[in-house]
């Protein structure tokens, strides 16, 4: 397999991203505003977008890969 910066078949940063934002969100959301502050609290929808997003993206080109071979 080639370990290049080929980006069109890149799934695993998606999914990194999306772990990430969707980590963020849960302590906001089980944290609360007195743990996370009110920056978090705000962000907390975008955080949940972008992780829904960023998984959703490396679902389809995880799929696009593995059909492929």
């Amino acid at each position: 397999s080639n370990y290049g910066m080929d980006l069109e078949s890149d799934y695993k940063t998606y999914f990194g991203f999306g772990g990430v934002c969707f980590l963020c969100a849960t302590t906001a959301i089980v944290g609360g505003i007195e743990t996370t502050g009110i920056w978090m609290d705000a962000m907390y929808p975008l955080f949940l977008l972008f992780s829904i997003a960023s998984f959703s993206i490396g679902w389809i080109r995880y799929n696009k890969k593995h059909k492929k071979t």
